[in-house]
């Protein structure tokens, strides 16, 4: 799988806010108090971020950086060796 950086972690933060968001429109239908709803909702954002970038680390491990071309050795200057 050929991601760019940080991809599934910003999908994850996103989820989270979302289900952040959901969870503190759920709690205040349930008749939740509006500070227990928010402390929740902050639980479970930082829980789901959390989770994204564990996914993140995970599907990346092996991840290695293309290797760089090998470039030619310098040439030897003849004029150099014949002054030596």
């Amino acid at each position: 799988m050929n991601l760019r950086p940080l991809t599934v972690a910003r999908i994850g933060v996103y989820t989270a806010a979302a289900v952040a968001v959901m969870s503190i429109w759920l709690g205040q239908r349930a008749g939740a108090s509006l500070d227990y709803a928010l402390l929740r909702g902050v639980f479970v954002f930082v829980v789901f971020t959390a989770l994204g970038f564990g996914a993140e680390a995970i599907l990346t491990v092996d991840w290695q950086r293309p290797e760089q071309p090998a470039s030619a050795p310098p040439a030897a200057d003849s004029a150099h060796d014949e002054q030596v």
